[in-house]
């Protein structure tokens, strides 16, 4: 049996079974992790609840920084319409936490039966996990869209919903001005060209409409580049191109890719996707690793969906690389599991 409850505080309900909160009446919108949180106040009304707490509560353990819980605190008292200095609702305790302020009614427990499908209950908490993934997602992106590059490593099994989930946040994103690349890895039995898939993305978004700006951005700052796809030149262009590749090598498209990405990120932000990339070969994940280092300003996010508990030499190297970067703090890691 699953429980619907009411709580009623103050000219307020929040009804968990339509996640909606009302105002006298009127719906107030929350989002997804303002909800959580306000849910996870009203089950502990009148205590001192610290931060730690609220991350593992609300957050479920994910690693979130400060500046996210006062966001979402920040959210709520506005959707309370709390004073922050007088407090109604929510009372900030100096260096300890928070504590909800009001008395909690809850005025309607409504017993519905739960399906005996498991996959409809396994979709429940999934659907939970997953809002708290995409409010990570976008903060990242709102991060990276004003200079701060960012690097997301989305790990999750085969068929748990990594790609539902990227469909949900491109959703969430999507406006005119903004470049997205979407490459997929795919398993290989022999030596992979050095960084394949995103030469694949790159030439798919050269035969588009738009894609002549992309072929003349690739002549001028990463020619080493263009020259792997020559089907989309004229022998003319390929002609003129082959003086500036006299001295080709994968350390020289490695620099010249992350200029070139660079250059995409500071035109619009840039939202590159690498799918699958337990399967990558070594070059791509180098030149990822790289561009995530480098200090210059540029509106770039980068996500690598992959599965750790893929038995092969690039989960190991994404291992290596996560190890790295979340000790030098460039990285964040969101995992989605299975129920047990």
């Amino acid at each position: 049996m699953e429980q619907n409850v009411t709580y009623a505080f103050g000219p307020f309900r929040l009804e968990t079974r339509t996640q909606f909160l009302y105002h006298e009446g009127e719906n107030v919108r929350l989002q997804p992790k303002v909800y959580r949180l306000l849910l996870y106040f009203l089950q502990h009304p009148g205590r001192l609840i610290s931060r730690e707490e609220l991350f593992e509560g609300v957050w479920r353990g994910m690693v979130v920084e400060d500046a996210s819980l006062r966001q979402a605190v920040n959210a709520l008292r506005k959707a309370l319409l709390d004073d922050s200095k007088t407090p109604s609702y929510i009372l900030t305790v100096c260096k300890r936490g928070y504590r909800f302020l009001p008395e909690v009614a809850n005025v309607s427990t409504v017993q519905t039966k739960s399906l005996p499908d498991q996959s409809k209950t396994e979709y429940s908490d999934t659907g939970w996990q997953y809002d708290a993934a995409l409010e990570q997602l976008l903060e990242a992106f709102e991060q990276a869209a004003v200079g701060n590059r960012r690097l997301v490593f989305l790990n999750g099994d085969r068929g748990i919903g990594k790609t539902a989930l990227l469909e949900r946040f491109l959703a969430k994103i999507s406006r005119s001005e903004l470049t997205m690349l979407r490459a997929r890895c795919v398993q290989l039995g022999g030596a992979a060209e050095p960084f394949l898939p995103l030469l694949e993305a790159l030439e798919r978004r050269c035969q588009e409409p738009s894609g002549k700006r992309m072929i003349e951005s690739l002549h001028r700052v990463a020619p080493t580049w263009l020259y792997q796809m020559l089907n989309m030149l004229e022998p003319e262009e390929i002609a003129a191109l082959q003086p500036k590749v006299s001295q080709l090598s994968t350390g020289r498209m490695l620099r010249e890719g992350a200029d070139f990405f660079e250059k995409l990120g500071s035109d619009q932000p840039l939202i590159l996707i690498l799918d699958n990339s337990h399967w990558s070969d070594e070059f791509t994940l180098d030149l990822l690793n790289f561009l995530v280092s480098r200090c210059s300003p540029t509106r770039l996010l980068m996500i690598l969906s992959f599965r750790s508990s893929e038995n092969c030499a690039g989960t190991r190297r994404l291992e290596e690389m996560r190890e790295e970067l979340r000790h030098r703090g460039l990285c964040q890691e969101l995992s989605l599991h299975r129920l047990q």
